[in-house]
């Protein structure tokens, strides 16, 4: 008989920091030069506490049968595929509501099947526990990386206010920000303001685009036609690169189905209401 999935099990062990020992040289500090951050207010000289990792937590609540996915014959681990995230925690429970807030996708055009990037910043919540959870997932060439970067309990409302600033903060210090060279699209949940007050006032009402936005992307933009000159491009060819900024329904995000154009027609896609698209230049 298979054993019911414990959800607040699950997250209540992962939300709890764990004690972990500090690698340290004679002068007392990382020999690679690595910061340990405090994020808790319990580390010591010797200590530092960080939230463990999805799959640990997994296996300590007594789930590890269920690290590994078997469908249609192809075997692999849980949590390691960003884009069934949210599909790979509805598996657990179907209670699990995984929303997009970032989206961001990194690729040559056209694609040379060597390089790719996608980063992705989401909200993870349930009715079945009080936690709820940030969390952070990239995957650089089959390099990949998750984990939880804020942890709610009893979240209120003012906190998801919060949501897009702390994306693009980490997207601009973490792990791609203006290093970029292919970005092609960056996709932002429209459920949340991205912009200032007064843009989000012009968005809602007559569809304008939060020029903000804009300008925090164009530093990723230079690098991208930096990166091309120095490749050998032509100017004329350099004049036709760009980067998509799309404030579209999560829906779209999770489906992977936004398209700026109709393929096909050549028409623009539908937009609903709060919904928009530019280029960022």
């Amino acid at each position: 008989m298979k054993k019911k999935f414990d959800v607040n099990k699950f997250l209540t062990i992962l939300s709890e920091p764990r004690k972990h020992k500090k690698l340290l040289n004679k002068e007392g500090k990382h020999p690679y030069g690595f910061e340990y951050p405090n994020e808790f207010g319990l580390d010591t000289d010797e200590y530092y506490y960080k939230i463990p990792d999805l799959i640990t937590a997994l296996e300590d609540a007594g789930y590890k049968d269920l690290i590994k996915i078997n469908r249609a014959g192809e075997i692999r681990d849980i949590f390691i595929s960003l884009d069934e995230l949210g599909k790979d925690f509805k598996r657990l429970d179907k209670s699990f509501n995984y929303s997009p807030i970032f989206h961001l996708r990194d690729a040559p055009e056209p694609d040379d099947g060597i390089y790719y990037y996608l980063e992705e910043c989401a909200y993870l919540s349930t009715k079945k526990s009080k936690y709820s959870f940030l969390i952070s997932a990239s995957d650089y060439n089959m390099n990949y990386d998750i984990g939880v970067i804020k942890v709610f309990e009893n979240i209120k409302k003012e906190n998801k206010k919060t949501f897009p600033k702390i994306a693009l903060d980490l997207n601009a210090s973490g792990k791609l920000g203006k290093a970029s060279y292919f970005c092609q699209l960056i996709l932002l949940n429209s459920a949340y303001n991205w912009g200032t007050e007064s843009e989000y006032e012009l968005l809602m009402s007559k569809n304008k685009f939060p020029q903000s936005l804009k300008k925090r992307f164009l530093p990723t933009l230079k690098n991208k036609i930096k990166y091309s000159k120095e490749c050998g491009s032509k100017p004329s060819e350099l004049r036709g690169i760009n980067s998509l900024i799309a404030i579209i329904n999560e829906k779209r995000i999770l489906n992977k189905s936004f398209r700026p154009l109709n393929a096909w027609t050549g028409k623009g896609t539908k937009l609903d209401k709060g919904e928009v698209w530019e280029f960022v230049k």
